[in-house]
């Protein structure tokens, strides 16, 4: 039982309509504006994460395979200069 990373989680749905009901009920143009930039301030600093997450992910995947691809190289060698190979 995998959790789509896309779908948002219960706690996510919940706060997004509390903002968008605040947004709705707001009249007051100055509580509008500093919500708004906090927002903005928010999704940047998400962005920032998941950019950085993205990369150590793909720096993780990039070392996994050069392991394996020296251990690869490392049994060619060892199989070509095993002196039982011919027999």
């Amino acid at each position: 039982m995998s959790i789509d990373p896309v779908e948002r989680r219960f706690e996510q749905s919940f706060e997004a309509e509390r903002w968008t009901r605040f947004i709705q009920d707001c009249q007051d143009i100055e509580q509008l504006r500093e919500a708004a930039l906090g927002l903005v301030q928010q999704l940047a600093q998400q962005k920032a994460a998941s950019a950085w997450m993205a990369s150590r992910a793909s720096e993780s995947e990039n070392a996994k395979l050069q392991m394996l691809a020296r251990m690869i190289r490392q049994k060619d060698d060892d199989n070509t200069t095993s002196p039982d190979r011919g027999m």
